[in-house]
């Protein structure tokens, strides 16, 4: 069999296959998520063993069969690993406090919902991340002096942001951008 021959081969075996693969993989995997995701590795695993699939219909069928229930093992695991973590991360949670969004004042976060969202999260990730200004421009790829002047220009903008008017605030009452206290 000539190498196009194999490729229309299987794409004539997946066409066949493909609503019963899809639904062997919804019917053991509970979401519909994972189970579009596992059917997705099934046909790239499937593809790149597609020279070992047999020629007759029904044996390249029970192949095909065979590839999925190894993916499915895969998925099983990957989603139990998963679910550890996420269980691990969850106990870890409940035993330390968090800063939620009611630890920042409401002025503070209008005042960065004005700022490009560039500059806000640059704010964020130095202000309440902790992370030095090169580190910042690292995670939001950026040049380090280009962060050092964007988050001048934005610490800039803040004040003016926060700055009180009018009577709703006192002439004494400033409002600083600090990590929330936990």
């Amino acid at each position: 069999m000539t190498r196009d021959q194999g490729a229309d081969a299987f794409e004539r075996a997946v066409r066949d296959n493909e609503v019963a693969l899809l639904g062997y993989f919804q019917r053991r995997l509970l979401n519909a998520d994972d189970a579009a995701e596992a059917f997705g590795e099934l046909l790239l695993t499937a593809w790149k063993l597609h020279r070992k699939m047999p020629v007759d219909e029904t044996q390249a069928r029970m192949w095909f069969y065979g590839v999925a229930r190894n993916v499915l093992h895969t998925s099983r695991r990957t989603l139990t690993r998963r679910s550890n973590a996420v269980q691990r991360l969850a106990q870890e949670m409940r035993s330390r406090p968090v800063a939620t969004a009611t630890d920042t004042p409401l002025i503070v976060r209008e005042a960065l919902a004005k700022l490009a969202d560039e500059d806000a999260e640059l704010i964020c990730l130095v202000y309440w991340d902790g992370l030095a200004s090169h580190e910042a421009a690292a995670v939001l790829g950026l040049n380090s002096s280009t962060a050092r002047s964007r988050l001048s220009r934005a610490k800039a903008q803040l004040r003016v942001a926060l700055e009180p008017t009018g009577d709703a605030h006192p002439p004494s009452a400033r409002y600083t951008v600090a990590a929330p206290t936990a």
